[in-house]
């Protein structure tokens, strides 16, 4: 099968993760791969070594990657780029002449829509509202339940075009980190040995709510239990002004010795290091981050937003807070902080969960199945 993705662009996100894995799947399956992208890139992006390995796999894959023009700026500028660029996308789905059309980006599912191409298209994100580049695929993947609801009732999809695919993550992660592994990466990045670990990854902005787990500990924890835990966010800053958004609630809630801040990274030996990790998010359409900590078999509490009822089961492999809730998180912080015991109940059953159901494999088969579908579409 020749398939072609539409990707805007490739930033350090959950979606460049999700496309990296879907591609790797598919070319295992024996697929050919093409991507059409204006690029890897993003703001303020000092560290490229993300989009350079990135690239770099790609390459080794054998994926085709095509290159278009980017809208980018003055007016004048952005106008002439943006029909360059939609030129470029049109010359290119005629020239590969793909078996299936899977659009990464929203605001790419006019143009196979206006050649008359049957399409499949992802819901990556739950901040998207209905505008004139959009249009509706043949067939829709949603990544959850509540991606699902988000995409009827703010994007108006038809629910009969609606197919479910969860995210799937390589199975690397279930591999343990010997203990010399981790003790060396504590002492690589001044982290304390002798405390718990609580843990988050994700871009550092508001909309990831690093704020909530900070408020959690600063103001809900008791001093005793305070002074027990070391906080870890692995992550780059979204941009200089959240820089200083940070440092204020680090300032806050009194923990200026108590956290360490990573640059985005392999995130996978920091769940294993970590004693519980945490995802505030107020915005997701699956929040990846947990099922890798589930699978990675550390203790995963995350709140409310898209994904959290398709992952956890609350109370048997892990816990879901009320987005925003401070308090809230700092109750069950406080339930497995206190309670080794329930911590490792959760991370065994997270894992277990997480390879049952959030496999690269699962999701690479799930998605193959629509793209058949799509095929013997008339």
């Amino acid at each position: 099968m020749k398939i072609l993705y539409l990707n805007m662009r490739f930033a350090k996100n959950g979606l460049s993760t999700n496309i990296r894995d879907l591609t790797r799947g598919m070319i295992e399956d024996g697929h050919e791969m093409h991507i059409v992208t204006t690029g890897f890139w993003g703001k303020d992006v000092t560290d490229t070594s993300f989009f350079d390995d990135l690239k770099k796999e790609f390459k080794d894959l054998g994926v085709h990657i095509h290159y278009m023009a980017n809208p980018t700026g003055n007016s004048l500028k952005k106008v002439y780029n943006a029909i360059k660029g939609f030129v470029q996308v049109i010359s290119y789905i005629r020239k590969i002449n793909p078996d299936v059309i899977h659009s990464h980006s929203p605001n790419m599912t006019f143009v196979p829509y206006l050649m008359g191409k049957k399409f499949v298209s992802t819901v990556h994100a739950d901040t998207i509202t209905p505008n004139f580049r959009y249009k509706h695929p043949t067939l829709l993947i949603a990544v959850s339940e509540g991606s699902k609801e988000f995409t009827k009732r703010v994007m108006h999809s038809p629910e009969k075009t609606i197919r479910m695919v969860y995210h799937g993550i390589d199975k690397r992660f279930s591999i343990p980190e010997t203990k010399e592994s981790i003790l060396s990466l504590k002492e690589k990045n001044g982290i304390p040995k002798d405390k718990l670990i609580i843990g988050a990854v994700g871009r550092i902005i508001a909309m990831k709510g690093q704020d909530v787990l900070l408020n959690a500990i600063g103001q809900y924890l008791s001093p005793d239990l305070k002074q027990k835990i070391h906080i870890v966010l692995v992550g780059d800053y979204e941009s200089k002004h959240t820089v200083s958004w940070l440092d204020n609630f680090i300032k806050a809630n009194q923990v200026e010795d108590q956290i360490t801040i990573l640059s985005f990274r392999d995130p996978k030996p920091y769940y294993q290091m970590f004693d519980i990790f945490v995802l505030p998010s107020r915005s997701d359409t699956f929040g990846l981050v947990a099922v890798e900590a589930m699978m990675s078999g550390c203790c995963t509490i995350r709140s409310d937003s898209n994904g959290a009822y398709d992952q956890i089961n609350h109370g048997e492999n892990g816990f879901i807070f009320e987005m925003d809730d401070a308090k809230g998180l700092a109750s069950y912080l406080d339930k497995v902080l206190n309670n080794k015991k329930l911590r490792n109940k959760l991370s065994v059953n997270g894992k277990q969960k997480a390879l049952t159901q959030f496999t690269q494999k699962a999701m690479v088969d799930n998605t193959l199945k629509v793209y058949e579908e799509l095929i013997n579409m008339n």
